[in-house]
């Protein structure tokens, strides 16, 4: 990524935020989670949050697949033979640690849609990832000293995909989804961040529909009330909920609420954990 990161860009949510602790508070309080919501209901979310980390696994695997392919023709075409397998082995090392898989389901996307920055968002949840984001910028990473007062942003709670099963999860136990663990989740800043997420959705809604295509083709069925039917999963969500600003402070802006992003180490989860 070459492109600067500026004032106007799109912040970017692709996943939902809070997984990875709602199904840890699955686990660990099966019998509250019990009496709130029906066997039906948990069973219909459970799965939904299994699929939907299938696919992200998939995608992950397949960008992995595709990036030790490429190391290896790059290592068999540069390379002496006695270098070949040191480099075998480092190509193997970054493609575990470097793959996106956004990049497997829209080949080519950062530079299609102008995407200046990615972060993961882990442990912290979505408003460490921002923050943390956001200070990045301040540090030279030559000197590893901090050279100015980062990215200013503006954002929306309301903006941010979260499942309402995660928020009721969340209600039950009074904790903040946006500060939640969060598994297959990105923050991202782009230039074309509403495009970029039409296409992303499209695109998938495509593939669900040439399987169930596909399917049909060959006399079986798609759907979601048997086991013998294909599954088309739910796509996974993107949404634009903020952007960069010029000014250095980094708001929340909800309706008539305004509220102001401060530096975050709390995780929701550790009280439980």
């Amino acid at each position: 990524m070459d492109q600067k990161i500026n004032p106007g860009q799109d912040l970017v949510i692709v996943g939902e935020i809070g997984t990875y602790g709602a199904e840890k508070l699955l686990g660990l309080y099966p019998e509250e989670i019990n009496k709130r919501f029906s066997t039906f209901y948990l069973s219909e979310e459970k799965r939904k949050l299994s699929e939907q980390k299938a696919v992200m696994e998939q995608w992950y695997h397949a960008a992995r697949e595709a990036r030790a392919e490429k190391h290896e023709a790059e290592a068999e075409s540069e390379c002496k033979a006695e270098c070949k397998a040191k480099t075998e082995l480092k190509s193997e090392f970054e493609s575990k640690s470097e793959a996106d898989p956004i990049e497997f389901a829209m080949p080519g996307y950062r530079k299609l849609y102008g995407v200046t920055g990615i972060r993961k968002v882990e442990k912290g949840g979505m408003l460490k990832a921002l923050w943390d984001f956001c200070e990045a910028a301040a540090w030279d990473p030559e000197t590893g000293r901090k050279k100015g007062y980062g990215l200013g942003c503006e954002f929306r709670y309301d903006s941010i995909p979260v499942s309402q099963f995660t928020m009721e999860i969340c209600e039950l136990f009074d904790v903040l989804p946006y500060r939640l663990w969060s598994r297959d989740c990105f923050l991202m800043t782009m230039e074309k961040g509403d495009h970029f997420c039409r296409d992303f959705l499209e695109k998938q809604l495509k593939a669900s529909k040439d399987l169930a295509d596909e399917t049909f083709a060959k006399g079986s069925r798609v759907g979601f009330d048997s086991e013998q039917h294909v599954r088309t999963t739910e796509p996974v969500k993107a949404a634009v909920f903020g952007r960069i600003t010029k000014e250095k402070k980094r708001i929340r802006v909800d309706g008539t609420e305004i509220g102001y992003l401060t530096r975050e180490s709390y995780e929701e989860l550790e009280r439980f954990i």
